[in-house]
């Protein structure tokens, strides 16, 4: 009978290939028979259960239409007390893997035994009996390490190999998966595949970009009224750990895990373990991981050592034994009155050891999780007991779970930064203060110590470099942005929940700090000792390290004591603490962060933790108008994601009628786990330059048309190439016309030493004092447009390696005009070099229409940006 089957299937598959149809898969399925039999034999092993004379086996065929055809279906297979379903369209996929199946032995050679499983990696099948996937998707590697440490933590068979399969989500089509799985119940309960999924959170409780093909294949199948509601009964368990920041809401906590734990459960799939939680910002997460895969790794010990025959590594008098292969636990010897049942006399024994390895019970496979997830877990925990808890015990344990919350809530606040955050912090530079503060030499302080220039502050404002002080108060911040160039490996909150560190002794141990790493300078090459001397006394602080400064709540104390001590303050902040705001002592110079203009843009390059981010940040623009002292909406221009938004940061800056606008280009700082830009996102000065004209137009467009509250008129003050940024300045604050030539000239420096004198005033005395009343005449050099291009001429400009660019000027065609030593160029070779610029332009317009430059986005979200006009700018030449 075996033969005759194996005949019409081979006849069956070579006239199906003869035709051009490749068949999609050969799945094996047992008849209603050999279910009824493994029911009765529940207690043996799979392999006794099913006898090779009396298994009733046959082979399905599901074939899958040629790539020319119009559509494919297959015909999906519910209960047997159910109809068989609408067939469903399997979608078509591209770049088809050629892979080996699981064809019979019997099928002679010479039938073709490959068979197309779209996209899916190596043929692995996730629902394939005895399987075990770890599955993860992730964003900052977080969740892929944890995956792997999961899996290394599995025993192996000898030659170091184990059964368990690690896949990255997006490398599987996973409705197809799901759905096109094995379409026959397991026979046993011990042969069921078992999938472990770790997912990350993306902002506010969305799934990552990884996540997308899992959590979308899953949700579509869960509501299709087409697929059966319990299709994964019986044939699939599984864990699920989500990994999430509680800084967000609550309710966004792990969103994507508690989602995809229900629709499993919707679809009949049977939870082995409770589901668990991880928080990026209690501290270790590893150690939480561990903790959860300690509850897990039981129930996959029981899969492994059943179906593959391994066993787990035992620790006794510290020694590990050696893992081996199953041989029963009798040894392999049958006991005489078991021998006809082809088993090991300990067979039920056996089984008994088993009994814990479902979790959910029989009534609840199928239906939608209605209960809180922390109920999940205690179920969890009673369930690695001895049975499940009765309801007086499960009261007691709320009652305790309760009591411990209520204690940790009364307990000490714990520090802000985790022992692994201090360390990350430490390697790139930070010295730590107490528990939540920080300094860090600015690497502007070094270059001015050499001679090499100044930062943009020292152009615009007037400060000098080498006795400025960058340092922060609080090293959390409210935000992720996709440009913070610290890479996030800072800890982040809405609100003020740690340990509250003296002000007082901040500004004294972070002067000493800075004072020391200034005293380690000396020995570098260049440093001048003239300024290495008057660098000793730090006479302005940059309150812009990272974090946010003003989340820090006795941040006016902060700020009065470095006052006191004659140092000047620029404070940022990130516009999402309005109160804040409102209540600020005077600041020597005030920042608010203006990133993007819109909702949904600042939520893309912000990554902010508020829901209500963007009125925040209105509202915080708004309290600006009514500082006395000076204010600056800085825009941070990342070329593809907000360059091209004029009207939107308009409307924004005449909320505040801010003193100042920075436009300052995003800083390319390497790849990062948490950003997908790059360089080509990096503007270059010229088009920083040109954004900001753009800007200051539409600006005076707003003021002249008037109306109930027009803004202030700006004008076009500084520039600083060397990092990339231009200054708008108001008119009627910072331009005074020459009583002699009547020119216009800008006043955007700053006088020190009556600042200090006026802030004190006003903290003793209470007399206020305004913008106009400290104001100094900015430098030739610093002016927009001239020769030095903000770079002050007292210094020596220094280029990397010795290079320096090719060419210094060009013109609007982006064709150069000046060399390195910006000397005219010759016309012969201005000719060729415009031919080459036109030549590269025709070539890029014809393939790409009529557009100067395009952008590409890719999947995961990262923005090239192509425009020929700039070939000629990143050249340079050696000295």
């Amino acid at each position: 009978m075996s033969n005759v089957r194996s005949i019409i299937l081979t006849s069956a598959i070579t006239a199906l290939v003869a035709s051009g149809v490749t068949y999609y898969f050969v799945q094996k399925s047992l008849t209603d028979e050999t279910l009824n039999s493994s029911k009765k034999k529940k207690k043996k092993k799979v392999d006794s259960q099913v006898d090779s004379q009396s298994v009733d086996s046959q082979q399905v065929v599901h074939q899958v239409a040629q790539d020319d055809a119009s559509a494919t279906s297959l015909d999906l297979k519910s209960d047997s007390s159910k109809a068989s379903q609408e067939q469903l369209p399997i979608p078509s996929k591209q770049n088809e893997n050629e892979i080996q199946n699981d064809i019979p032995s019997d099928i002679p050679s010479d039938i073709p035994t490959t068979i197309s499983l779209h996209s899916t990696p190596q043929g692995y099948r996730v629902l394939s009996a005895s399987s075990i996937t770890i599955t993860y998707a992730t964003t900052t590697n977080t969740c892929s390490s944890l995956a792997s440490r999961l899996l290394s933590s599995l025993p192996t068979r000898p030659d170091g190999s184990t059964p368990a399969t690690i896949v990255p989500v997006p490398t599987l089509d996973w409705w197809d998966q799901i759905l096109n799985g094995s379409s026959t119940p397991s026979t046993s309960k011990y042969d069921c595949p078992i999938l472990v999924i770790i997912l990350p959170t993306w902002s506010h409780g969305t799934h990552s970009y990884e996540s997308t093909s899992l959590c979308a294949g899953v949700d579509e199948i869960s509501n299709d009224w087409r697929v059966d509601p319990n299709h994964l009964k019986h044939k699939l368990k599984f864990a699920i750990y989500g990994v999430g920041s509680s800084a967000y809401d609550s309710e966004t906590f792990c969103k994507p895990s508690k989602i995809m734990f229900k629709q499993l459960r919707k679809l009949g799939a049977q939870n082995i373990h409770g589901l668990g939680m991880g928080d990026v910002e209690a501290g270790d997460i590893e150690k939480e991981f561990d903790k959860w895969c300690e509850k897990l790794r039981p129930k996959l010990e029981y899969s492994l050592e059943y179906n593959h025959g391994i066993k787990w590594a035992r620790v006794e008098n510290g020694i590990s034994s050696i893992l081996e292969e199953k041989k029963g636990c009798c040894g392999g010897k049958k006991k005489e009155n078991k021998e006809e049942d082809g088993g090991c006399g300990c067979g039920e024994e056996e089984d008994e050891k088993y009994d814990n390895f479902d979790v959910d019970d029989e009534s609840s496979e199928g239906s939608a999780v209605e209960s809180d997830y922390e109920e999940y877990e205690i179920e969890e925990e009673q369930q690695q007991g001895e049975g499940v808890a009765d309801l007086e015990d499960m009261g007691k344990i709320m009652s305790t779970q309760e009591k411990e919350k209520n204690e940790e809530k009364k307990s000490d606040p714990k520090e802000m930064v985790t022992p692994k955050q201090a360390a990350s912090l430490k390697k790139e530079g930070y010295k730590l203060i107490g528990t939540h503060s920080a300094v860090k030499l600015c690497r502007w302080t070094k270059h001015q110590l050499r001679g090499r220039g100044g930062c943009y502050k020292h152009t615009f404002y007037g400060i000098t470099s080498y006795q400025c002080m960058e340092a922060t108060p609080s090293l959390a911040c409210a935000n992720k942005c996709v440009f913070c160039w610290r890479h996030h490996k800072n800890p982040v909150g809405r609100t003020w929940r740690w340990k509250t560190d003296d002000p007082y002794e901040i500004v004294d141990t972070a002067v000493n700090l800075h004072v020391n790493m200034i005293k380690g300078t000396k020995g570098i090459p260049g440093v001048l000792p003239e300024r290495w001397k008057e660098a000793h006394t730090v006479a302005h602080c940059a309150l812009s390290l990272v974090g946010e400064p003003i989340m820090y709540p006795r941040i006016n104390e902060l700020l009065q004591e470095l006052h006191r001590r004659t140092i000047s303050t620029f404070l940022v902040t990130n516009g999402q603490h309005p109160d804040a705001i409102d209540t600020l002592v005077p600041v020597t110079q005030l920042y608010v962060s203006v990133d993007a203009p819109t909702p949904d843009s600042l939520e893309a390059i912000d990554r902010p933790l508020f829901k209500d981010a963007f009125e925040r940040l209105k509202k915080s623009l708004q309290l600006l108008r009514n500082r006395g002292q000076r204010t600056v909406a800085r825009l941070t221009i990342v070329k593809g994601w907000n360059s091209d938004e004029i009207d939107g940061y308009a409307d924004l800056i005449a909320l505040g009628k801010c003193s100042f606008v920075e436009l300052k280009g995003v800083t390319f700082c390497g790849t990062s786990d948490a950003s997908n830009l790059n360089m080509s996102n990096s503007p270059w000065h010229h088009e920083v330059k040109e954004f900001a004209d753009k800007l200051r137009r539409r600006l005076q467009v707003l003021t002249e048309r008037g109306g109930r509250d027009p803004p202030p008129l700006y004008g076009l003050a500084c520039e600083h190439k060397h990092s990339c940024s231009v200054l708008l300045a108001r008119v009627d604050q910072f331009a005074k016309d020459d009583p002699v030539t009547g020119e216009r000239k800008w006043h955007t420096w700053i006088d020190y030493e009556k600042y200090n004198k006026l802030a004190l005033r006003e903290q003793h005395q209470g007399i206020k004092f305004g913008v106009e009343d400290y104001v100094a005449p900015t430098p030739e050099w610093g002016l927009a447009g001239a020769s030095e291009e903000g770079f002050d001429p007292t210094d020596l400009r220094h280029h990397k390696k010795g290079k320096r660019p090719r060419y210094k000027r060009f013109d609007a065609d982006g064709v150069p005009t000046h060399d390195a030593d910006d000397r005219p160029l010759a016309e012969e070779l201005r000719a060729d070099l415009t031919e080459k610029m036109n030549r590269a332009v025709e070539k890029f317009r014809r393939d790409n229409g009529e557009e100067q430059s395009v952008m590409t986005e890719s999947k995961k979200g990262e923005r090239l940006i192509e425009d020929p006009r700039l070939m000629f700018r990143g050249l340079t030449v050696g000295r």
